[in-house]
């Protein structure tokens, strides 16, 4: 029995990552005030650490992720799949060539993801699209501003959040 509200809870998990961050900030900060000779240094190194922890959990806030829609995404070993209906389709990291989140007249997102065989078209609100965070990341030069646009706004759009450079022949 959990004497915690659901809300409280799943805003707990959306949340923690940003109060770990700043709780161990806090405790550098307090190392760099009253821990004696070079522990000060220490108390620095650990302040930084803690605000880079936070950083990364405040950019997870604000990164379009949902659970209830239809389907599953699963991100395992540079693959993103995503499993619908009796359908599944799967892109690797290495073939993708460009990634976009598209929003709709009401406000939903719809992940798009395009590789060498076609595309792959993921709800915003599929279970675990929070991992596509984790995924992005191995992506050099990814547009999370692009992705946490498409989060707040309002009304119809595209949003590029990564594509692969192309070699020039020239």
């Amino acid at each position: 029995m959990s004497f915690v509200r659901p809300e409280i809870k799943a805003g707990w998990q959306v949340w923690k990552q940003v109060v770990l961050g700043l709780a161990i900030a806090a405790f550098g900060l307090f190392g760099v005030f009253d821990w004696p000779g070079l522990g000060r240094y220490g108390g620095v190194i650990v302040m930084a650490m803690g605000g880079l922890i936070a950083l990364d959990g405040w950019k997870r806030v604000r990164f379009p992720s949902g659970s209830g829609g239809p389907g599953v995404v699963e991100v395992r070993e540079r693959r993103i799949t995503y499993f619908s209906a009796g359908m599944g389709r799967a892109v690797s990291l290495d073939s993708l060539q460009r990634c976009e989140v598209h929003r709709n007249a009401r406000g939903r997102i719809t992940w798009v993801f395009y590789d060498t065989d076609g595309m792959m078209e993921v709800p915003g609100d599929a279970e675990g699209t929070d991992g596509l965070f984790d995924a992005l990341v191995a992506l050099p030069g990814v547009n999370y501003a692009q992705a946490q646009d498409a989060a707040q706004g309002q009304g119809p759009d595209i949003f590029l959040i990564w594509n692969r450079e192309r070699t020039k022949l020239n």
